[in-house]
Parts: C-alpha cells; sequence; structure tokens
C-alpha cells in the first residue's frame, strides 16, 4: 500500500523535524512563493516560534536580535531573488558580530537559472564573504540515501552555527508544485513515519578546542616579566563567570580594567575600582596618553569605540596581546603582538593558577597612578553631568540607566548615542547592553532592538538617533504586530550629526548642512501613531522622567522624541574635554 506525497512538504517537514530535534526554537519567516514548503512545515511546529515580518532586511536583523536576547540560533526563512539580498546587511552585521543564524533561502530548480525566469538570480553562495559555511540542500529526492544525505548536510549547518557563532547558508531549490495537497511522488506505507523518527534521532556534534598550553606560558612569561601591566574590555557579551575570571586576574596582577561602555562590565564599578570608565575623555589628551604607558595590555573582547583609546593603542610601545574564542582580529591600529584563540575564562584560570604571578612594586604604583587619572576624571565629569542642562545626550543615557530597573535590556544605536555611552555612561545595576557594532551601521536597529525585547520578560528601551530610525521604520511594523513594548528613546539632532565632530564639519566651501547632516524634517509623530505606538515628545528632565516612566507600564511601543541642538551639545562635549584635559594634567602632575 503506497501514499501520494509533496515532496517539496516532506523534505521541509523532515528539515523542521531534524531543527527542532537539534534545539533550534525560534524562527524569522518572510513570506514568499518559491518558498512555499518552507513556510507551511515551519507554521506547523509545535516547537519553534515562529515571526513572520513581510520585509526581510527588518527580519534578519528581529533575528539578530532574538539570538542576542536568547543566545540561540535562529532561522531566517526568505523566497528567492531580491529578497535574498534583502538579507545582506544582517549577514554582515551577524559574521563580525559573531551571532549565529541559519540563512535558509528558496531557489528555483538550475534549469530555470540564466533563462529569464522570475525573481531568478544566481543564489549559490551569495554571501560567501560574510558567512561560515555554505550548504546546497539539492533537489527533493524522497529515497532513503538521499534524505540520510540529506539529515547529515542539516546536522552539519546547526552544528557550524553554534560552534562558529556564525551566519550559514543553506540553500534549497524547488520545482513547483509547493502546495502539501499536490502529490508528487508515491512512498510505501510507514516510510513518512520512519524517515520522522530517523531525523528526529540525529546526534548534533559541537566542538570547542582549546589552545595549547605555550600560548598560555608564553602569556605567563610576559606578565612575569612586565611590571606595567592593563587589561582592556571590548564590546562583548562575556558570561557572568568569565567577568568573575578577569576581574580575578586584574586583581591577582594589580591590573586596571579598561572598560569600554559595550563591555557590559562597567556595572562592576562599584565594587571594583580598578575599573577605568572614563578613559574616552582622559585619552583625548596626548600628554596623558604617553604618560600612561604600560609594557603589556591584554585585550578581551571587540574593538573599543573611542577613537581617543584607539589612538593610545596606536602610540603605545607595549606588547599587546588578545585572547579571543575564535582567534578573531579587532585590531584597526595593527599593532598587536599576538592573538591567542582560546576561551577567556580558560585562559583567565590558567593565568590565576600559575606560580609567580606577584605583582612587582612598580606594578602596584602603575595602578595608583591610573586610578588617581581615573578619580580625578570622575569628578569633573560628575560635576559637569549636574551642570548641563536638558537635552544634553550624556545626561539622557544615565537617566535610562537610572530609570531601567535591574535586569532590563538597553539597545544602543551606532554612531554618536555609541559614543556618547561609552564616554558618559555608568551604572551599578545589571543591566543587559546590546549593540550592533559588528559592522557598526546605522541600518536595522530599530528592528535588533524588537527581537531583542520580543522574548524578554524585563523591560527594554533602545536609544537611538533620527536618521537611524528613519533608516528602520519598516521594524515598527513587527513592534506593533507582536505587541512588543519597546520603548525607544529617538534623539532628534536633525540628521547626521555625527559629521560635525569631524573635520569636513569645519570645511569652508562646502555645503555640509545638506550633503553630509542631511536632516529628515519628517513628522515623527503621525508615523509612529500610523504603527500603532505611543507618541510623546519631551522638552524637559522631569517630562522625560515621567514619560519613560509612563512607558514601562505601556502594553505598546512608545517613542520618546527628544530634539536636540547637536551644535550645542558639541560645544558643551568640548568644552567639558578641555577642561578635564587641563585639570587632570594639573592634578597628576602630568607634563610633557
Amino acid at each position: 500500500m503506497t501514499e501520494l506525497v509533496n515532496s517539496n512538504s516532506l523534505w521541509c517537514d523532515l528539515l523542521v523535524t531534524a531543527l527542532e530535534t537539534h534545539g533550534i526554537k525560534y524562527a524569522c519567516i518572510s513570506p514568499g512563493s518559491r518558498n512555499t514548503p518552507l513556510v507551511v512545515s515551519f507554521q506547523k511546529s509545535k516547537k519553534i516560534k515562529c515571526f513572520v515580518n513581510v520585509d526581510e532586511r527588518s527580519s534578519a536583523f528581529f533575528a539578530i536580535g532574538l539570538v542576542l536576547q536568547t543566545k540561540s540560533p535562529v532561522v531566517i526563512i526568505t523566497t528567492s531573488g531580491t529578497a535574498v539580498a534583502e538579507l545582506y546587511p544582517a549577514i554582515i552585521e551577524a559574521y563580525y558580530n559573531r551571532v549565529p543564524l541559519i540563512v535558509i533561502t528558496a531557489d528555483r530548480p538550475q534549469a530555470l537559472h540564466n533563462v529569464g525566469a522570475n525573481q531568478t538570480i544566481n543564489q549559490v553562495n551569495i554571501f560567501k564573504n560574510h558567512v561560515r559555511g555554505y550548504y546546497e540542500a539539492g533537489m527533493p529526492k524522497i529515497n532513503k540515501p538521499s534524505l540520510f544525505g540529506f539529515s547529515k548536510k542539516i546536522m552539519h549547518v546547526v552544528s557550524e552555527s553554534v560552534s562558529k557563532k556564525s551566519p550559514i547558508h543553506f540553500n534549497f531549490p524547488f520545482a513547483k508544485p509547493f502546495e502539501p495537497s499536490a502529490g508528487t511522488e508515491e512512498v510505501g506505507e510507514g516510510f513518512i513515519e520512519s524517515m520522522h523518527r530517523e531525523f528526529s534521532k540525529t546526534i548534533l556534534h559541537v566542538y570547542y578546542k582549546h589552545k595549547a598550553n605555550t600560548d598560555t606560558y608564553y602569556l605567563g612569561e610576559l606578565l612575569r616579566n612586565s611590571p606595567r601591566t592593563m587589561i582592556f574590555v571590548g564590546n562583548s557579551r562575556l558570561k557572568e563567570g568569565v567577568i568573575d575570571e578577569i576581574i580575578t586576574l586584574a586583581k591577582n596582577l594589580k591590573a586596571p580594567i579598561f572598560a569600554d561602555g559595550f563591555s557590559n562590565m562597567r556595572f562592576l564599578k562599584k565594587t571594583n575600582e580598578n575599573i577605568i570608565i572614563n578613559f574616552s575623555s582622559f585619552f583625548q589628551s596626548e600628554k596623558i596618553r604617553k604618560a600612561v604607558e604600560p609594557k603589556l595590555i591584554l585585550q578581551f573582547g571587540g574593538t573599543p569605540v573611542s577613537e581617543h583609546f584607539l589612538e593610545f593603542l596606536k602610540g603605545t610601545k607595549a606588547t599587546k596581546v588578545s585572547i579571543d574564542k575564535y582567534g578573531d582580529i579587532h585590531d584597526p591600529t595593527r599593532t598587536q603582538t599576538k592573538v591567542i584563540k582560546g576561551k577567556p575564562d580558560w585562559v583567565c584560570r590558567m593565568l590565576n593558577d600559575l606560580p609567580s604571578l606577584k605583582p612587582k612594586e612598580e606594578q602596584k604604583e602603575f595602578l595608583r597612578f591610573v586610578l588617581q587619572i581615573e578619580n580625578s576624571a570622575q569628578e569633573i565629569k560628575d560635576l559637569f553631568l549636574e551642570s548641563t542642562s536638558f537635552p544634553f545626550e550624556g545626561n539622557i543615557i544615565n537617566t535610562v540607566l537610572k530609570l531601567l530597573p535591574e535586569e532590563s535590556n538597553l539597545m544602543i544605536s551606532n554612531s554618536l548615542p555609541a559614543r556618547d555611552f561609552d564616554c558618559f555612561a555608568e551604572y551599578d545595576k545589571r543591566i543587559k547592553i546590546a549593540n550592533n557594532r559588528g559592522a557598526s551601521g546605522i541600518d536595522g536597529i530599530v528592528s535588533t532592538a524588537a527581537g531583542l525585547a520580543a522574548q524578554s520578560a524585563n523591560p527594554t528601551a533602545l536609544i537611538i538617533g533620527d536618521l537611524s530610525f528613519f533608516y528602520d521604520l519598516n521594524g515598527l511594523l513587527a513592534l506593533k504586530k507582536y505587541n512588543i513594548p519597546l520603548i525607544i528613546i529617538m534623539l532628534n539632532n536633525g540628521g547626521g550629526a555625527i559629521f560635525e565632530t569631524l573635520p569636513i564639519g569645519r570645511e569652508a566651501n562646502v555645503d555640509f548642512l545638506n550633503y553630509f547632516k542631511a536632516p529628515t524634517e519628517l513628522d515623527y509623530k503621525s508615523i509612529v501613531k500610523g504603527f500603532g505606538g505611543n507618541y510623546k515628545e519631551v522638552s524637559s528632565s522631569s517630562s522625560f522622567e515621567k514619560e519613560f516612566k509612563n512607558a514601562q507600564k505601556k502594553k505598546e511601543f512608545t517613542v520618546l522624541e527628544i530634539i536636540i541642538n547637536s551644535k550645542t551639545s558639541q560645544n558643551e562635549r568640548e568644552k567639558y574635554w578641555t577642561v578635564l584635559k587641563a585639570q587632570v594634567e594639573a592634578e597628576c602632575g602630568i607634563t610633557d
């Protein structure tokens, strides 16, 4: 006895069964025709939660947010043609930020390529420069050898995405018919059930390799012979245990930890005085950069946000060693001596266990000197922030941090918000700081924050500029559709205000306003209301705090728009940095 099945549908049903078995819990789907078999199979799943986003670019960034929140790989599904290309910005971000995505794209059969068929492009390894694996599913073939091979491909796709923390591309060509009711092949009785059993018992193999001990001993020798050691922790999603190991190492070494705004370490400043957070400001002084002359710099995490810290790294003669799980290079200065491939917590534990890592007096004096600079800068910053009036961005950032409860999420957009956060943010609560600093683009920020908030039981806020907000207006649709109560603080400084901080902003005979700052002058209130969101324009610190607290009680998303004079804000920053540099130099006895 036989039964008639649609080969496309069975192929995709078995795919879903395998992905469920491998622990996949989320999928982001954009509707289409060619991906019909995939969509139908995923929407039947009881174990994979599906989010439908009609805009592929938004959907892919939404998936990044889901991964940042859940620490679980997310599947992205799209139809063929230019829809596939729409995923590329998010894939680039995921590649550089080590975000595990399983990118499943529908495709035409090879016979329909290069003959003028609609929605048909060359999708073979289309993302090859920004994925860490590509697999071609092949046309569905309903026989045991082909299905067993298909099962192995699925296992490799998931294991590579998990172990490499990266996007993997899985391309699926389909021929018509796509609908489950349109039978194409006959199979024997019990065949389908037996295949589902096979696909549900596959084992996922994920391998992590530790670097040989020789690297750790090399680092131990450096530490024993480097009396002025400092640690830098950049953009990272380090687990709490890893952070604890880094802090223990720093205490054992009597070394300062320079914590980037996106290190997710600054909340520990109150209980760990050797965490340094004001270097983005005090390293604007060339004299201070020269005075803080370490012999060894250990780096954990990504590239610094601060350009002035990069100038410090470029100018110092210190030996620079980066410890990275994947051996990635985060060094635009191209001055690092060595990259050690290994889990940071494992490397730190090995170093903490090494004998004879007792800090010399010169190391202790180095720490005292750095702390003197830090404490001086902190006092100046506190006085400055107290004296500035609303709506200075540094105060807005710290107000948000103050009002968010413990274990909340805060997404920081790129461009000026990222730099202001790095420069001014300080807090003593466990708040998850998220960002898209992989490629640091301004696209997809709203969608990423939406994905971050979608699977969180705790409040989520987003601080974003007006251009970044405009660039991802489609992301508001997901907020409306899934009733995601994201709180968006939109700092409207009239376009690309970051260009005012660059030399081009001071050039004569340049139409700076129209060709660089490019203000949108949109009615954001009407746009937000059109997506069913709450909107308030706030013009004072008291109204901002009131509306932010109200937004935390809402079931829909809220946009709080703050109009900012970008030139006034930049003048405030420059005055602050000028005073800080001169005063810290004087108080710490730093001269030429």
